[in-house]
């Protein structure tokens, strides 16, 4: 499978005022989003366990997880990642100042393991991050089921995106 990614003109620094423009590539979604009962349907097909036992399995485990992360637990699901909670904050001028109504706002972090980490460089084809332009999937000239991918360059800018998908 193959990950569409189309160019996109952006500031090279947008802390800077009229920064010079660049291109850059950024990841496109194709379809509609899957959802809970997509998962399980893909998951059935590899075992046992009926989709009302798999979906019952995955609120449950979503329930648990908040509950934990509320009781100042990090959480961390081997082949997965680690969920914690972080705060955002206004700084106060003294350390005295600090209270729990400095706290904005809280958030659900996570930290991908490596096993479920994506790169261009992984070994085994089913793993590795093929890259096609919008344009040439659009022209035809590519699939994204395999096809022969274009490789976009990585960007220092994160965009919408908080990271950098591609780095």
């Amino acid at each position: 499978m193959s990950v569409i990614f189309r160019t996109v003109e952006r500031p090279s620094d947008p802390r800077v005022e009229n920064s010079p423009k660049k291109y850059y590539p950024q990841l496109v979604t194709l379809g509609q989003s899957v959802d809970l009962a997509f998962i399980a349907q893909k998951m059935q097909d590899r075992s046992s366990l009926s989709i009302g036992d798999i979906k019952s399995t995955m609120q449950n485990f979503v329930e648990k997880l908040k509950e934990q992360l509320l009781e100042g637990k990090t959480v961390n699901i081997a082949g997965l990642g680690v969920f914690i909670l972080a705060a955002k904050s206004k700084g106060e001028e003294k350390a005295d100042d600090v209270t729990a109504k400095s706290v904005e706002s809280v958030r659900i972090c996570f930290q991908a393991n490596r096993e479920l980490k994506i790169s261009k460089a992984a070994t085994r084809a089913g793993e590795r991050l093929d890259l096609v332009s919008l344009d040439d999937y659009l022209k035809g000239k590519t699939s994204i089921d395999g096809g022969s991918g274009s490789e976009g360059g990585g960007s220092d800018s994160d965009g919408d995106q908080g990271e950098n998908p591609l780095g």
